[in-house]
């Protein structure tokens, strides 16, 4: 891998990129019921993990009966790890927990004046977030939430993401009807109240806020045409919030997509590199930097679609100082109201997919039902609500919801105690049916290589952080991990979670051949107990 490659590629990893790859590491050692098997098991793994690649790796394993709470099998259970993913384990649990499975949210639109004859409101219409993570923008006509394998939120540092088969501009089209057929022709302007929580921007790809219209993304498809060529550009939602310019080129069959999306300036989205003339189309992303005034922009639009005239410009800051006071909304008349798919949609779609937005969003919504607004009021009430349950929360450490920080720590032991725990809970078929199944579906779905036993028997969530190492010019991944349940050969339904730290990689098909080797390890799981 050349110094150019690996800036293009390994950046992109050290953000948090979630990949559909799972490894493991040999040379563990432990107590297990029965000597013989746990003996044999170590020799299969240590004959699949015994390159050099994993010479320095930090490994910890626990397998656990959860119905009898007998521990099958124990390598460093109790030492922390760099979780990754896994962390949304614990976010999801806390917001199931706070809600219920079956919370639904509501998403009001308040007139402030009352219309006149022809429908014309000398007022404004209010939008009044409710910190719905997908505002019926993935509502299948089943009532079930729409995801792909590799979400739209992975686009830029993986590629082949799939946009789902719905329109993100769903619930606001519902909404601007709604509006409609009150009687309203016509108001002064529209306003996002977004006070539910604390706009908060972690300095990631993404801020945080109550209002997401399509995870706060601009959808970019790019198809190729011929060679020497300009690509043909599509954006979703389609707006006039943002200008596409193409500066792309489209390049000899073969080679891989090397695109770039920057905002430059404000409102302008510019497309620049290659993409082979072979490709099909290519999905990139932008990330919004203003959810309100994404949202004013688009709702706008839907009620003009709807033949609604807002006076006011499209385009366009927020204007929040026409927001009436908090609390103040009793006294004032709903024209329109979305009720979202029950909360255990969301979360599906959260660990199927490995969906950071939405499992940091939980962390607020965490803090709002406890009256509070801010992003460390959520973590504190989280851990409030898992040591409740039961949870020994000294073996992990967490500074957010999806598992992108330096300070998140989890050991095997703490995972699946959760894991146990939360088969207890009244939602725990919702909460099992969420996670990725190996080899079928998510982030498992292309991880469960020919002939292994386990493949449709793990319903498991991976975590993936990775990093660069330049002296010696390549990756490191600095925790990869694995944890869920499966249903063993024997019948037994089992509880196990794999942590491992510290693996360096060459590139991507490296990362999948490690992933290879733990689907292979989860099928000796499979088969030993």
């Amino acid at each position: 891998m050349s110094p150019q490659q690996s800036r293009i590629l390994f950046p992109a990893l050290a953000a948090g990129i979630l990949l559909t790859v799972i490894l493991f590491t040999a040379g563990c050692t432990g107590t297990g019921a029965s000597p013989s098997p746990q003996s044999a098991l170590e020799n299969d793994i240590s004959a699949l993990t015994g390159g050099p690649q994993y010479a320095n790796a930090s490994l910890g394993i626990i397998v656990v009966d959860p119905a009898t709470g007998t521990v099958l099998y124990e390598s460093n259970a109790d030492r922390a790890f760099v979780p990754g993913s896994t962390t949304k384990l614990f976010s999801a649990a806390a917001v199931l927990e706070a809600f219920g499975a079956d919370y639904r949210f509501v998403t009001p639109v308040y007139a402030t004046a009352v219309p006149d004859p022809a429908g014309r409101i000398e007022g404004n219409l209010v939008l009044v977030a409710s910190g719905d993570p997908d505002m019926g923008g993935r509502t299948l006509p089943d009532g079930t939430i729409a995801y792909t394998d590799l979400d739209h939120g992975d686009a830029n540092s993986l590629g082949g993401a799939v946009l789902p088969p719905t329109d993100p501009l769903a619930g606001l089209n519902d909404l601007a009807m709604q509006v409609h057929r009150s009687g309203i022709t016509q108001v002064s302007d529209v306003v996002i109240d977004d006070r539910l929580f604390e706009t908060t921007d972690l300095g990631k790809t993404y801020v945080l806020s109550p209002i997401i219209i399509n995870d706060n993304l601009i959808d970019i498809t790019i198809t190729p045409s011929a060679a020497g060529t300009a690509p043909a550009l599509a954006m979703r939602p389609e707006t006039g919030a943002y200008r596409l310019v193409n500066r792309a080129t489209t390049g000899p069959a073969g080679n891989p997509p090397a695109i770039s999306i920057t905002e430059e300036p404000a409102g302008t989205i510019v497309v620049s590199g290659t993409v082979a003339s072979d490709a099909g189309p290519v999905n990139r992303t932008l990330p919004v930097g203003k959810p309100a005034v994404f949202a004013r922009t688009l709702f706008i639009e839907a009620l003009e679609r709807q033949g609604v005239t807002v006076q006011a410009a499209t385009t366009g800051d927020n204007p929040a100082v026409k927001l009436p006071a908090a609390g103040s909304y009793s006294g004032l008349r709903k024209v329109a109201d979305l009720t979202s798919l029950p909360l255990s949609e969301d979360v599906r779609l959260t660990l199927k997919v490995s969906q950071n937005l939405h499992a940091d969003t939980y962390v607020l919504l965490v803090a709002k039902a406890s009256n509070k607004t801010g992003f460390y009021d959520g973590m504190m009430r989280e851990g409030t609500i898992l040591r409740s349950l039961g949870l020994d929360t000294r073996g992990i450490s967490l500074g957010d919801g999806e598992g992108g920080v330096e300070e998140d720590r989890i050991s095997p032991r703490a995972a699946a105690q959760l894991l146990t725990l939360m088969g207890t809970r009244p939602y725990a078929a919702e909460y099992k049916d969420a996670l990725p199944v190996l080899g079928v579906d998510g982030t498992l779905a292309s991880s469960c290589t020919a002939g292994n036993p386990a493949c449709g028997h793990v319903y498991a969530k991976t975590g993936t952080r990775a990093s660069y190492d330049p002296l010696n010019n390549r990756g490191l991944l600095l925790g990869k991990s694995i944890a869920g349940y499966m249903d063993a050969k024997s019948g037994r339904h089992l509880v196990f979670a794999i942590f491992v730290n510290n693996v360096p990689f060459a590139d991507i098909d490296d990362m999948m051949a490690t992933g290879d080797d733990l689907g292979n390890i989860a099928g000796l799981i499979y088969e030993y107990y």
